[in-house]
């Protein structure tokens, strides 16, 4: 069974998310996290094979976390946002780690790309 983690400071967004990986990543054990620092923790005594994370969160940025993740966690990163500056595309290339930018919504097309990810 997958192990993803979906980070996003906006609660209504996790229980959204909850239905959509039940629809399109069927038998996935998601943990959920709204906090940067408790996550941080969590990874460092869990394995995930997947982090799904907000871009922009409240305080700081997606890219503020990911070489924090990146310390402590070989999975593979996709970022979610509502909107990507072209400035966003371009930092994403420079993260080996960060393997997709998504734009919401989501399309079928973008959960094919995650699964593949797993």
């Amino acid at each position: 069974m997958a192990s993803i983690i979906y980070l996003d400071d906006d609660l209504i967004q996790h229980m959204l998310m909850k239905k959509l990986l039940k629809i399109h990543i069927p038998g996935s054990s998601t943990e959920f996290f709204h906090e940067p620092e408790k996550l941080k923790i969590w990874l460092q005594e869990n394995k995930a094979d997947l982090i799904l994370s907000d871009l922009n969160l409240e305080g700081e940025s997606g890219w503020d976390l990911v070489e924090d993740f990146m310390k402590i966690s070989d999975a593979p990163i996709v970022f979610i946002t509502g909107h990507a500056s072209p400035d966003d595309k371009k930092k994403a290339k420079n993260f080996p780690q960060v393997k997709q930018l998504l734009e919401k919504p989501l399309e079928k097309e973008d959960w094919e790309k995650i699964a593949s990810l797993i």
